[in-house]
């Protein structure tokens, strides 16, 4: 990891996710009845992980466009071109310009 990016580290035990919210959003799921102290920490810390990976690949497209700050963009290129990530594609789709939005659309009628 290069010494100008930012490193987020929280104490071992701890998650930077609060586990009051962590919890509402499983309970949810009408599959679970109950879930653990243990697996409540082990999924947030995997949301955590998952959460920062596809931070940095979005980051290194907004590289590539010699920008600092990443964009929506750059993120629904991530998981365009990443396999691991085909599962958001209905979630984080590329965007499409107006124009040809319309355009689409008036040939379709």
């Amino acid at each position: 990891m290069a010494a100008s990016e930012p490193t987020t580290t929280s104490s071992p035990g701890t998650s930077m996710l609060p586990a009051a919210r962590t919890r509402r959003i499983i309970k949810e799921d009408k599959d679970i009845f109950a879930c653990g102290a243990d697996s409540l920490f082990l999924i947030s810390k995997a949301t955590e992980y998952f959460v920062e990976t596809l931070v940095r690949e979005a980051y290194e497209f907004s590289r590539l466009d010699k920008r600092k700050t990443v964009q929506y963009k750059d993120t629904a290129k991530a998981v365009q071109s990443i396999e691991q990530y085909d599962f958001l594609g209905d979630i984080i789709p590329m965007t499409v310009p107006l124009k040809k939005s319309s355009s689409e659309k008036n040939q379709n009628r």
